[in-house]
């Protein structure tokens, strides 16, 4: 039973690793990545330019691994796997009585040290990432993004009419104090 559940959890995290491996060769659509992103003071990756990319220099090193490093490697992506399925966010797109377009989403459970630090919401057409700084900001100003409001009681998505219909993925990201990362996807369509 054990040697079942480490089976299933080492093919999880190889299906994590392929997921984020195929969409980093994904190609940005720039022009709609700049009309949606939010706030508009970000770029597409390809105009930040090679000095935007974080810890390029780390990944260049890494590149030069061992096959130790790569053992090592799995088994920490196969214990991360496992810890992103603790996480529990229920996303609600009911009717509302207010005007716009929304989602709202809660977060039922985090792994304990590990807080929330970035939503996402990504699907063919355009990119949106949003901070929980900026997600506070919008609370407060009802501008389109994740937004927290209320003293973090309500928190969702607003967008706009263009992106109705549109398939994608709300990505959250969660972080802990040494800078590990999970994340957690629910892939819906917006009403």
């Amino acid at each position: 039973m054990k040697q079942v559940i480490k089976r299933s959890a080492l093919y999880t995290a190889v299906l994590c690793m392929v997921i984020v491996i195929s969409a980093c060769g994904a190609k940005n659509n720039k022009e709609s990545v700049q009309e949606h992103a939010y706030p508009q003071s970000k770029q597409p990756i390809e105009e930040a330019g090679q000095g935007s990319i974080p810890n390029a220099e780390a990944k260049n090193k890494n590149d030069q691994n061992s096959a130790k490093g790569e053992e090592d490697k799995m088994q920490t992506q196969s214990n991360a796997a496992a810890m992103s399925e603790d996480i529990d966010i229920v996303i609600d797109q009911s009717d509302k009585p207010s005007e716009g377009n929304s989602f709202d989403f809660a977060i039922k459970q985090v792994p304990k040290g590990y807080s929330l630090t970035e939503m996402r919401w990504t699907s063919n057409t355009v990119t949106i990432v949003n901070t929980m700084q900026e997600a506070i900001e919008h609370g407060g100003n009802g501008e389109d993004g994740f937004y927290f409001s209320g003293n973090g009681q309500f928190s969702g998505f607003i967008y706009s009419d263009e992106m109705k219909g549109e398939r994608g993925k709300a990505i959250f990201v969660f972080t802990n104090d040494e800078g590990n990362m999970l994340m957690s996807e629910k892939e819906i369509q917006l009403k």
